[in-house]
Formats: C-alpha cells, structure tokens, sequence
C-alpha cells in the first residue's frame, strides 16, 4: 500500500475511532467503534502499526486499547499500547504497569514490528520498562531492568545505545538531585486542567503568552477536539503581571486559527507574534500584530526562500537575527538550531548551523533569545539530562560561535520533560513548561525564582519612555540608540503599536546617545535631517538589572530647554549634557492598602479629603488665599533657580531653605502656587512640575523630613500633600486625575517610608491627608500674576504642616 493510501487511512481511523478511556491495564471501551469492531485481527494489527508509524500516538493507544479487550492475553498488543503510552508521556505508571505485564513472560530478539502473526514482544520491552521507572524517579529498579537486558543481548545488539544513555541519565539525575542549586520551582496559579506550554516572556518580564487546550470561559470551542488527542484544540492566552507578582486571568487571543494555535516566538514587547498553525497534518509559521482592537489574523510567516516556515523561529530583540529549530538533511538529526541575521539590503541569510556542540542526534527545541541578545536558552534531549527533555543555556562567544551548552541543573531541570524556559531582562524570575509533579504528566507552566543560578550572560536595563503627553506631532516616529564613545547604532527603537512608549534595552557599563529618527530606515540618507531631540544617557555605576519606566519629558527636558539658547550653545548642551539613569529607590509600604486617608484615585473628578470638595469650591478657596501666599512666598529668605549639573536626573526646579532650616521650598515660579488653598498650616515644599511627569522620587525629601521630625516633639504634624493636575486633554485611561493622584501619592509613599527609617508611625506620630486636584490651566484668573501664568500652573504637588 502507498504511503499516501495509508494516511488517507489512518486520517480515516482519527476521525471515526471511538474514544476510549483507560484505567491501570485494563482497558474500557464507552462506545463499540463501528469500524474496528468489522476488523479482522490482522486488519486491526496493521491499522495500529500504521497509527504508530504516523506518530499519532493518542489514537493508536486507543486502537491498542480496543485490541486488548477483544485479545487479552496478546502481549505484542500490550506492549505496543505501552509504547504509545510512553510516547504520549503522560502517565508513566500506566507504562510501567503495561511493561510489568509484558516482561512476566518470555521476550525474542527476533521481533517484526510489522508482523501480525508476531506473539512474543521484543527484548526492547525491558529498556521500556527502564524508561518509565527512571521518569518515575525509580533509578535502582530501572538500573536492575537495563542490566536484565544487557545479560539477554550483550554490547552488540541495536538498542545497546539506548541502553546505556538510560544508565548514563540515571547517574546524571542523581549527581543533579545530590547538588541541587538554590533555584526555586513553584506550579502557576493560572494552570487549568488540561495542557499549558510554550511560555513565551516579553523582555521585561510583565506579560506572557502561552499555548493551553482549556476550555474557553465563554464555552466558544465546547466540542471542538482534535481527532487524535480527544482534547481541545490549543488555543493562544495573554497574562500580565500585577504590583502583588501576581498573574491576572489569562485572556484569550482570538487570531483566526481554526484548529492548534501555538505561540512560538515574540518581538521584545510583545507587540508581534510569531505562531504555529497546526491542524495535524500540516504545520505552518504565522505572524500576528497587536492593535487597537486585539491581534490581526495571522498570516503566513515569509522571510526568504531559504527560511522555512515551519519549525520554530524566534527572534533577537533588534530584530536583525533570529533562531530557527528545523528539521534539515544536513542537521545532526531531529530538530537542530540554525541562526540567520539581515544583511544592509534586509534580506536574510542562509541558514547556518549552532555548531556540533550543541546540536545533538536528539530535538534541540523551543529556543529562547534573552534580552541581552547574547543568551539563549533551549531544551535537548540529546545532550547530557536527567531525563527526557532537559534546559540550557549557550552564549555567543568572542569568536562569534556558541559556548558549551550549560544543563540548569537541579531543581529547574526533572527527570521528566522540562522544556521552553524564557526569562526576563532582571534575570531573576524565569519560567517553564514540564510534566513534573502533575497528577498526569500534562505540560503544566512553572515558575522558577533563579536565586543566583545562571540567567543572562549580560547585564541589561529596560528603559522604558512614555511619550503619551506629547502631542502627535511632537511625538518622534523612533528613536536610534548610539554607543556615546564609538557612535556605532545599538539599536533602532519604533513606537509600540498601541501604547505610546520607547522601549530601550541598554547593556550596563556604557553611555549612550539617543536621538529621534526619520521614519523610515531605509530612506534615502540624502533627504536625512538633524534630530529634533537628542540626549546623552549615563548608566549609573551601581545600576543593576532593572525595569525603569519614565517620561519622555522627564529625560529630553533639559535638551529640549537648550533649543531656547544661542544655536552653537544649544547644540553643545544637546551633546554634552546626559540624563542619569538610576534605579527606583521606593518601594511602597504595606500599611498603605488600608490607609483610609488616601483618596481613591478612581473617585470623581473634583473629589479630596480636606474641605475643597469640587474643583468650584478649590478655585473660590484659592482666589480668596492669593494675599496670603503672597505674604508665604515673602517669608523665603533666598529664592534662586538651579540648573541640573551635567550628569543629574533631578527633573524639578529647586529654591533654597529658609534661614532656620525648618521649611523647604521648590518651585520656580512660585505664583502659581496660589490658586491651591494654603489654610493647612505652613508650607514646607512646593514643587513645579512640568507637563505629564508623575513619578517625583529625585525630589529631595531631606529637609521635610527633618521638619516633620522637629515638629512631632512639639506636638502630632498633620502633613497635608496635595497633587495637582490641569484640565487639558488626555489620552491617560484614568484622565487627569488619576495623574494628580499619582504625583501625590508618590510623595506619600516616600514620606511614609522615610519617617518610618527615623522611627516615626504615621497614626501615633503623625498624620498625613491626601488630596487630588484638577485644575482649570486655560482659565486661569485675570487677577493671578496679572494674568501671565506660567505654562504648567497646576502641574504641581506641595506638601502643609500643622500642629496639633
């Protein structure tokens, strides 16, 4: 019979067996299928060859099921249902089980795999048996049952190999598990009850795609199983990562995929994926982008001729190179690594090969490029494991091929399948699919917190830039990074599809040049012009891996400011002058979840804690207060505007104390500041903030700390902070208030934390009020500064004593 008769037939077979459903050995059939209740012994024999031949594993276990009920005592059909089992790798007891059976009886050396009239199962059946008992973590009975068949064979028969890589395996597992790294495994909380695999990580750790046959919640693919397997078809989630480390519930990517969807790869930011197609017979590479609306319809994945569109490809974060796990005549055998990159006419090259010490006579799969474009990490099942398919990690070297292939060890590695381990770009927390420690051996995510085992090869920072409050045509199309000492590009960063931010990815222990850029890579360099913004960035020395999220004000503020100077001035301040890129210093404090004194910032416009109820009311509160700011703003003793030294990241204006040192004023001008009522006791800190900023923690606190520290041996500080915010347009999901909310509990939260170092308790020593303002910037009063209000009059926050 031709091959292509014999898919016809098993595609037959797949869609009108009947499932059956196995407990221990003994098979239970729900419903007499039809068509293999007419087959002959020898019909139904070869049926099930041709099942195991095509690798569809689950339907020939079914098939080999049928065939021990009707035939009980034909150990040939146990053992082939056995070896379907172990395929499958689901349920390794049931194997050992069946195996157990297999081998009470006699076992040949002369075994047909193809012959129905065959009676006796192969000595093979012992190696099997040795398989499911090392999987089982059993390693003295799986070592007993490989010696039972080295005495049966010798050295010289054809699994002798297999025979020792199971000996070899064994003694690996047991070094792994007697030295087991300090890494920690956990099983995530967003496992169902089917299959979960293939995480997919986004640079900065925040979002994850994954593959599960879960039903969906809206009950849309009830019904809908793959003939084979009698589960549903694999279907593509999303997660993002909450401020608790928690993951939300996974939502569901409608991609237009009819049968398997599985994610294979990402851009850095999850703004493109790359997906497997798959409806059982065909195999096919799709790409989909994120937009408003969800995610395009996937759509053939092409690159060049010499790039299949099967496999997996997965890419490095610039995009210019990319991995590939393919099949090839000229691989090693099985699934190898391949790598190609862009040449300056954007076409990709041939696929070149990682190198013998990495590509094995096994699978090398689902690879995964870290975020410092130098790591990779991939599972094997032909280098040196404890089982199964194990993880490593390879690193480019200096001569530009790949290092050792590294094992993770113990616990990250099992003895059973571990596979497509991603981690982020602090190299801290990472994940993977495996069958460990599951009821059955279902792929199920797990997340590992790496506690100093090996990660990423190099350094990175996510910088990530938010341009949401610049006008459209303020807003650059990308931006080039450069190397500040050497100019070489680093990378060219677009705008994200449907969020207005840059996302850099800056390798430690360099400075950098970033500067916006034409629209188009390739455009004609002729037709180029200079860049509107440019700064220089400075990684701070004690930077580590980091996630950092700023504005797109914050870091090009000061070289947006020196366009106003002289032009040869203005361009060597654009050059010379570098923003520094330094680490969060704040985390927030626990008791702050059940402050009440906090304003809700998903409260109503207008809405505080102090009296001013309504934007109305803060307005008629201010203009009746503009003579007593004024006689405030007289008490400063020096008042002088301070330009950022070269090298500094503070983003605000700062104004000298008071000669007493007790009161701290920032803020230049000052004026504005009098449409906020000032009824709340003496102002220690005003500060200017300019359009959009939110995040306040280079603010120096030091001198209102040592002014609330002075006051509460007088008697209990009321702090009140106050976070202003004007009415303009915002594309903010939360509007302008959820911005003034933001600036104040920044300053909250670093209060909180830094009088709590001083051995001072908010409610015993202190108490604080928070309050949240929007403000009417384009109506501003006649009578306020004669009606020349500076440009962000209600950008601000300030904080008030009194004391009780």
């Amino acid at each position: 019979m031709p091959k292509s008769s014999l898919s016809f037939v098993t595609l037959v077979l797949a869609l009108t067996g009947s499932q059956l459903a196995s407990a221990g050995t003994e098979a239970t059939v729900t419903d007499a299928d039809s068509t293999w209740a007419n087959f002959s012994s020898t019909e139904l024999f070869i049926e099930g060859s041709i099942l195991m031949e095509e690798e569809f594993w689950h339907e020939a276990e079914r098939l080999w099921a049928y065939a021990m009920k009707t035939r009980p005592k034909n150990r040939v059909a146990k053992f082939k249902r056995a070896v379907c089992v172990s395929e499958i790798g689901e349920d390794w007891p049931m194997a050992k089980a069946l195996l157990e059976e297999v081998t009470k009886g006699g076992l040949t050396e002369r075994y047909d795999p193809f012959n129905p009239n065959q009676m006796i199962p192969p000595v093979d059946a012992w190696l099997w048996l040795a398989n499911a008992e090392h999987r089982m973590g059993e390693f003295d009975v799986a070592r007993k049952h490989v010696d039972a068949f080295l005495a049966k064979v010798g050295e010289k028969h054809g699994s002798s190999e297999w025979a020792s890589k199971i000996l070899a395996e064994v003694r690996f597992a047991e070094r792994q598990l007697a030295k087991s790294t300090d890494a920690e495994v956990m099983s995530m909380a967003l496992n169902s009850e089917g299959n979960e695999t293939h995480p997919v990580l986004t640079a900065d750790g925040k979002t994850m795609f994954f593959s599960s046959d879960r039903a969906r919640s809206n009950g849309s693919n009830h019904g809908r199983v793959d003939p084979n397997t009698k589960t549903h078809y694999f279907d593509i989630y999303r997660t993002e990562l909450q401020q608790d480390s928690t993951w939300d519930e996974p939502e569901f990517l409608n991609m237009g995929i009819r049968n398997h969807a599985k994610v294979i790869g990402s851009d850095a930011f999850g703004q493109k994926l790359v997906v497997l197609d798959d409806d059982g017979w065909t195999h096919e590479l799709k790409t989909t982008e994120r937009w408003e609306r969800g995610w395009t319809v996937a759509e053939p994945l092409y690159l060049d001729r010499t790039i299949p569109n099967e496999g997996e490809i997965v890419f490095f974060p610039n995009k210019d190179r990319l991995i590939a796990s393919v099949k090839m005549r000229r691989g090693e055998g099985g699934y190898d690594l391949y790598e190609s990159s862009l040449d300056e006419d954007g076409r990709w090259s041939k696929l070149k090969s990682l190198g013998k010490r990495v590509n094995t006579w096994g699978d090398e799969v689902t690879p995964f490029v870290a975020a410092d474009g130098v790591t990779v990490f991939f599972a094997s099942n032909g280098l040196q494991s404890m089982g199964g398919f194990d993880v490593y990690r390879t690193t480019r070297n200096a001569a530009g091929g790949w290092t050792e292939p590294e094992h993770l060890g113990a616990p990250i590695n099992s003895v059973d399948d571990d596979m497509a381990f991603v981690i982020g770009a602090k190299g801290q927390v990472g994940y993977l699919a495996s069958r460990r420690n599951v009821e059955r051996g279902d792929l199920q995510l797990f997340e590992v917190s790496m506690n100093g085992a090996p990660s990423l090869e190099q350094q990175v920072v996510i910088l990530t830039l938010d341009a949401e409050n610049l006008d459209n045509d303020e807003q650059p199309e990308a931006l080039i990074v450069k190397d500040a000492k050497s100019g070489d590009v680093v990378q060219r960063v677009e705008r994200e599809n449907t969020e207005d931010v840059f996302n850099l990815i800056l390798p430690t222990g360099r400075d950098y040049v970033v500067e916006s850029a034409q629209a188009s890579p390739t455009q004609d360099a002729s037709q180029s012009v200079p860049p509107v913004v440019r700064r220089t960035l400075t990684l701070s020395e004690d930077l580590e891996p980091e996630v950092i999220e700023l504005t797109f004000e914050e870091v090009f503020q000061d070289a947006e400011e020196a366009d106003e100077l002289p032009g040869e001035v203005a361009q060597e301040v654009a050059e010379v002058a570098s923003f520094v890129v330094q680490a969060p210093k704040v985390e927030q404090p626990e008791e702050v979840v059940a402050d009440q004194t906090v304003v809700d910032a998903t409260a109503t416009d207008g809405e505080d804690v102090s009296g001013a109820s309504t934007i109305e009311d803060a307005s008629a509160q201010a203009e009746e207060s503009v003579s007593a700011s004024e006689e405030t703003s007289e008490e400063v003793a020096s008042v002088s505007t301070n330009k950022p030294a070269d090298g500094s990241a503070t983003p605000a204006n700062e104004v000298t104390a008071t000669g007493d040192g007790d009161v701290m004023k920032v803020s230049a001008p000052l004026a504005p500041m009098a449409l906020a009522a000032v009824d709340a006791g003496q102002t220690i800190m005003a500060v200017q903030l300019y359009n959009g900023q939110v995040h306040t923690e280079r603010m120096d606190m030091t001198p209102a700390l040592n002014f609330i520290g002075a006051q509460s041996a007088k008697g209990k500080p009321v702090v009140r902070i106050e976070g202003s915010a004007s009415d303009g347009p915002s594309t903010r999901a939360g509007g302008n208030l959820e911005l003034a909310s933001s600036r104040a509990m920044d300053v909250y939260l670093r209060l909180v934390n830094g009088l709590s170092n001083r051995g001072l308790e908010k409610g015993r020593d202190y108490d604080v009020i928070v309050i949240r303002r929007v403000q009417p910037d384009g109506d501003t009063p006649a009578s306020f500064v004669q009606g020349e209000a500076h440009p962000a009059s209600f950008q601000y926050v300030r904080m008030d004593v009194a004391v009780r």
